[in-house]
């Protein structure tokens, strides 16, 4: 969860790029000059000529790469070391059977039979993937939370994803509210007392729940705001299948209640985004009780996990971003909303 790694640039990081792209490219191993990447892409799927490339600076993970060329706008996805191979080729084959589905995703490029591309610049190993770059924008800012009509497009877009009859390989996400208990083991040294005493109790409920044994699907796993564009024409794109994972059902909603359906000022307008949701996916898929009675801890733990592992990389990692410092007040604020 939280990889946001399509999102295009902001505007107030443009002046920071050539010190942001150096922490950037130790992700991949890579200490050139990025427009080499750029130009390289361009030449081997024949995208037409170079005219300028911007680093996408959301995301804990992978290292993106808007890129303009006389015949248009394309996405480089650039792997981070710390994937291996397979790993790399199963994100590209889970985005491969995706677009194979209507649902609404930007197109993955093939260079020759393949949508996955290794190749050497610089001396350094790139291993990538382009797509068709989404011009438009997210609901990452406030003052763009979707309206009614969008949340049932997305609730519907999430239940057909859902429905993709697919288990690819699992990979384990920390953000992932299935791994709750497990992260809070290992992370809780790092929780201010104040959201210890916070996240305590909705661990009791979580662990009561019985999670695994409910019914399992694709699932995206990451539909936040930043991973849902809207276009120029206010058609709505589902980004970054990076973490889908064959997990619970309920986890899909669960993700989109923390965040795309979260009013943080507003708890009843939270609630009635969160049912307008529920009533449009269980057109499609219909939620079994237990797992509609299991939702509100399911929300709980997805809020406490945003608290939880952004106290990590606060004070583990000294990630002071202001990515960061958002997803902890999300939490916070989401698990406050909820007691």
């Amino acid at each position: 969860m939280r990889s946001m790694l399509l999102k295009y640039c902001v505007r107030e990081f443009e002046s920071r790029l050539p010190h942001m792209g150096n922490s950037f490219q130790r992700r991949i191993g890579y200490t050139g000059d990025i427009e080499h990447i750029s130009r390289a892409v361009c030449d081997a799927y024949n995208l037409g000529t170079f005219k300028e490339n911007d680093i996408i600076t959301t995301g804990y993970e992978d290292f993106n790469i808007s890129l303009r060329t006389t015949r248009g706008k394309y996405l480089i996805k650039i792997f981070s070391d710390f994937r291996d191979v397979d790993n790399c080729k199963r994100y590209v084959d889970v985005m491969s059977k995706v677009m194979d589905s209507k649902i609404s995703i930007p197109r993955l490029l093939k260079l020759g039979d393949d949508y996955f591309h290794v190749t050497d610049i610089d001396g350094s190993k790139i291993r990538l993937c382009v797509m068709n770059f989404i011009e438009g924008r997210d609901f990452y800012m406030p003052e763009r939370a979707p309206n009614e009509e969008e949340i049932k497009y997305i609730a519907k877009q999430a239940a057909m994803i859902n429905s993709i009859m697919i288990k690819p390989t699992h990979i384990y996400d920390t953000w992932a509210v299935v791994n709750f208990s497990r992260e809070f083991k290992s992370k809780n040294k790092y929780l201010q007392k104040d959201d210890l005493k916070l996240i305590a109790p909705v661990l009791a409920d979580w662990r009561k729940l019985g999670i695994e044994k409910m019914p399992h699907c694709f699932v995206h796993g990451d539909m936040i705001k930043t991973n849902l564009i809207e276009d120029m024409k206010r058609k709505i794109w589902i980004l970054d299948f990076a973490v889908s994972n064959y997990y619970p059902r309920i986890v899909e909603m669960a993700v989109l209640a923390c965040n795309v359906l979260f009013n943080k000022d507003d708890k009843r307008k939270s609630e009635r985004n969160l049912n307008t949701a529920l009533k449009e996916y269980q057109k499609t898929i219909i939620l079994s009780e237990k797992e509609l009675a299991a939702l509100p801890t399911c929300v709980k733990a997805a809020h406490a996990m945003h608290i939880l592992i952004s106290s990590y990389e606060r004070k583990a990692k000294k990630n002071t971003t202001k990515e960061n410092e958002y997803w902890f007040d999300q939490g916070r604020s989401g698990l406050l909303q909820m007691l």
